[in-house]
């Protein structure tokens, strides 16, 4: 598996933000550009993450270098449609339709066509997004779709709290709550990933998970550059 497509089908790929969210559109969300690299062995990948806000709805584009993401979200964070775009690879689209995901496209230069059935629970595929709301609230553990984004498997995922941490990017400390998401049933026994958002305003900034069998090098991902003058506000 190329390690962006499985951040962002539960991130970021595939990769990467918020009061309760009765006020949603009243929130301050991250504006700019933002950098990260992910770090598999000594494979660097840099990509930059932007969010968008609309009247309706909340943009999310994720750009690598010949690979882009679009994610457009309800403000409570539900995945309402997906692009994955590959230079001359990928170019799929799903959509949720009551519950049900139509996913259609080109995978591999080929004409691609799925439709899944799913239950009630949201559909989340920015991770780096869409759990903002599971932050701010009460509850310590919630379940939703995903889609991997190297596969287009549809899975059901869990995201539990496991407590807040000072973690360091660079010289700066940067409070974080830290978010352990497993895959469910037997699959919980095989893969599991943390994410760190920063406490101020829930902005995405760190991701460790291994992507294969054991002894497979471990997936980070980690905030480097930010448009405000210091990340650690």
């Amino acid at each position: 598996m190329k390690p962006l497509a499985f951040l962002f089908c539960i991130v970021m790929y595939s990769i990467i933000v918020l009061p309760v969210f009765a006020n949603a559109q009243e929130r301050e969300l991250p504006k700019g550009i933002f950098g990260y690299t992910e770090t598999v062995g000594d494979t660097v990948i840099p990509f930059s993450w932007k969010v968008e806000e609309y009247s309706d709805s909340v943009i999310i584009k994720v750009f690598e270098k010949q690979k882009s993401f679009l994610n457009i979200c309800s403000y409570d964070g539900s995945t309402l449609k997906w692009q994955i775009k590959e230079k001359g690879r990928h170019d799929i689209v799903a959509e949720r339709i009551g519950n049900t995901l139509n996913i259609t496209g080109i995978r591999f230069g080929k004409p691609y066509s799925k439709t899944v059935q799913i239950d009630d629970r949201p559909w989340y595929q920015p991770l780096s997004y869409s759990l903002a709301e599971f932050l701010d609230s009460d509850k310590d553990m919630t379940s939703f779709w995903v889609i991997r984004a190297d596969s287009i498997e549809v899975l059901p995922l869990t995201a539990r709290k496991i407590g807040e941490e000072k973690i360091y990017i660079g010289d700066l400390e940067i409070p974080s709550q830290k978010v352990e998401v497993r895959a469910e049933g037997f699959k919980s026994k095989f893969w599991h990933s943390t994410y760190w958002y920063r406490k101020s305003d829930n902005l995405f900034i760190r991701y460790r998970g291994v992507h294969g069998f054991p002894g497979t090098d471990e997936t980070i991902v980690e905030l480097v550059k930010s448009p405000e003058e210091k990340i650690g506000i």
